[in-house]
């Protein structure tokens, strides 16, 4: 149990991307109008580039302060805000987020009000105000209502039954799940469906309903083999794994082992490989299969080496870098 609670723990956290300095704005974009810069940005970022997205969100955001645009600037912060979420920047993030969600309140509706809102929930469970979180989800929902984002609502729902399962209010926060779970069936969104069906598995484990989480993880491979997803997909098939020593089906775990492994590797994620290497030694051994689980383990062994010989010395050896946005 212990084995799988750090699973749990481990795997729950989100990818990392590494941080990067924001370079140039191309000489032909510096005479472009705030909102197009942000478009232009909108375009890296969905592709993750997130050094550049950076560079148009900052210089968007400096052309809506010259111009005295509250809203451009709100839109621009939270903009910024949720890439640097994204890297595991949550203390930044929580300074730009709060400077969006001071101007978003002295402007018109935005559509962009209610995003902020989340993100700063989102945040701030992750920074341990919990409290404060569940404020902003329940704010956060009532804009969605209003603007009939049904999508966007089902979203943060999920992570106000998760924290609300989490907090103690268990019932409550299952019951809010199965509702997103149910409206997503019912409108055939499926990717809404696959999100809802592995915060019920999370609430479950959390909750120490091995079997019943295991049953939505279930449900949510069947739904990844007519979409895949492969993030998705490994994130699933390591928590399936960690869970089959607490169900007894160490078999069925091991497959599910190798299949995150041969995920990972695809997404070039050596962190989320070495877990599951780790966990697919873990399986083995517990079954009596001492050299498949000592082979497994070499290979977890061998990435946790590397990661100490290329990373421990950059990090001792080189001076924190500074944000070119962190002033803000």
């Amino acid at each position: 149990m212990a084995l799988c609670c750090l699973f749990m723990a481990l795997m729950l956290l989100p990818n990392i991307a590494p941080a990067a300095p924001a370079s140039g704005l191309p000489v032909s974009a510096r005479t472009l109008s705030g909102e197009e810069l942000v478009r232009i940005g909108e375009i890296h970022d969905v592709q993750n580039h997130f050094p550049e997205a950076l560079t148009y969100y900052d210089q968007a955001l400096a052309s809506f302060r010259a111009q005295k645009q509250r809203k451009g600037q709100a839109v621009a912060l939270t903009k910024i805000a949720s890439i640097f979420e994204r890297q595991g920047r949550r203390q930044e993030a929580a300074v730009q987020v709060r400077q969006a969600l001071t101007l978003f309140s002295k402007t018109p509706d935005s559509p962009l009000h209610a995003e902020a809102l989340f993100l700063s929930g989102r945040i701030s469970v992750w920074l341990g105000n919990r409290e404060e979180a569940a404020g902003l989800f329940e704010r956060a929902k009532e804009r969605y209502r209003r603007s009939q984002n049904v999508q966007a609502l089902g979203a943060v729902r999920i992570q106000s039954g998760l924290l609300n399962v989490s907090d103690g209010s268990s019932d409550r926060g299952l019951v809010e799940l199965q509702q997103v779970l149910d409206e997503a069936r019912f409108r055939r969104d499926q990717d809404q469906t696959l999100a809802a069906l592995v915060a019920l598995g999370d609430a479950n484990w959390i909750l120490d309903r091995s079997e019943v989480a295991s049953g939505h993880y279930q449900q949510s491979v069947v739904l990844l083999e007519q979409r895949p997803e492969i993030a998705t997909e490994a994130r699933v098939r390591i928590r399936l794994a960690a869970l089959s020593g607490v169900t007894r089906r160490e078999e069925e775990g091991i497959e599910s082992a190798k299949r995150a492994v041969t995920l990972y590797q695809s997404l070039r994620d050596v962190s989320g490989e070495a877990a599951a290497w780790t966990l697919l030694a873990s399986l083995h051994q517990a079954i009596g299969h001492a050299p498949e689980g000592e082979e497994a383990l070499r290979h977890a062994l061998a990435i946790y080496r590397q990661q100490a010989v290329v990373v421990h010395p950059v990090r001792s050896a080189t001076p924190p870098a500074t944000s070119p946005m962190g002033s803000r």
